[in-house]
């Protein structure tokens, strides 16, 4: 199995929200709010991290040349059934990982806690909505369980364009139609 399989499984044996892969560290797991290192991994260097970049760009020539000009790349990847958002940047001149874990199962809005406001938005014919905050506050679950929502009990047709699509939706009483923007 390729090192970063390995990375993926473990995270997702531990029930992990990301992965951080940096130069000069262990590979790094966010779990359950606490950075916690695989200690059965090596400390990270170029060449690792390099076939990390060549296992995720998977010579897809735009991503990689968007990621050599920009020095950044915000794509997806799927292993086995669970889609990671992963961002590529530069640390010293080598490239430096955060995935994001898509859960295949998205929260109900009940769940959420969020306030019946919120919910009465879906009803609106037209406006805008910005679900702003910090990283990782729930900014992208948020919004995904109100389309949701809407999909449940509307009759409506939703687009949504995203950059990358995180959650995969079923259309059920409404028709969604997701578009990724950007390169891919």
């Amino acid at each position: 199995m390729v090192l970063i399989e390995n990375i993926i499984q473990e995270a997702l044996d531990r029930g992990a929200s990301d992965i951080h892969l940096m130069s000069g560290l262990r590979p790094i797991l966010r779990i359950a709010r606490d950075l916690v290192e695989i200690p059965e991994v090596n400390i990270m260097d170029e060449e690792m991290l390099y076939e990390v970049y060549d296992y995720i760009v998977r010579g897809n020539i735009v991503e990689d040349d968007i990621y050599k000009h920009e020095r950044k790349l915000d794509t997806s990847l799927i292993y086995k059934d669970t889609r990671l958002r992963v961002n590529i940047s530069f640390s010293m001149d080598v490239p430096t990982f955060t995935m994001r874990i898509i859960k295949n199962e998205l929260p109900t809005y009940e769940s959420l806690g969020l306030p019946e406001v919120i919910k009465a938005l879906t009803y609106q014919t037209q406006g805008v909505v910005l679900i702003t905050g910090k990283t990782n506050s729930g900014k992208s679950t948020t919004l995904n369980a109100l389309i949701d929502e809407i999909n449940k009990k509307q009759n409506k047709k939703i687009l949504t364009l995203e950059s990358p699509i995180e959650y995969q939706h079923t259309s059920k009483k409404s028709v969604i139609v997701q578009k990724e923007v950007g390169p891919r």
